[in-house]
């Protein structure tokens, strides 16, 4: 094998690895279980949110419909708490579950679904300095 050849080898490797070492979330992340939880409960809150929108869009009492929504939100609330309990410092799609734990919060007072918002603060109040 050539000198140039031998080279080219060495470089192709080094710089194999170097691409392959800038791939990947950042860590620290959850564990496999704690990110399917993270994003079945944040997808939830979405999916609650766009209903209270949905409903309140309308003219007319909608008691019933948001009781519903408050309490399967406050459901999701409680699961992505449970997360955060873990590490509020994983990082999860490029933020941390604390940094989605404020997003959450805001989204539910957003779209009204204050009652949620209150249980997830008040589930992770206590890990916070």
């Amino acid at each position: 094998m050539t000198v140039g050849a031998t080279l080219r080898r060495a470089l192709g490797s080094a710089l194999l690895v170097a691409v392959l070492a800038g791939c990947g979330a950042t860590p620290p992340q959850p564990p496999p279980d704690q990110a399917k939880k993270l994003g079945a409960s944040t997808g939830d809150i979405s999916t609650e949110c766009g209903l209270a929108y949905t409903v309140t869009a309308f003219p007319g009492a909608h008691h019933v419909e948001l009781l519903g929504l408050e309490a399967s939100a406050t459901r999701s609330a409680h699961s992505l708490a449970s997360v955060y309990a873990g590490n509020p410092a994983w990082n999860y799609q490029g933020e941390t579950v604390g940094q989605i734990v404020v997003d959450a919060v805001a989204m539910l007072r957003a779209c009204g679904l204050s009652h949620a918002a209150n249980a997830l603060e008040r589930a992770t109040a206590h890990h916070r300095s």
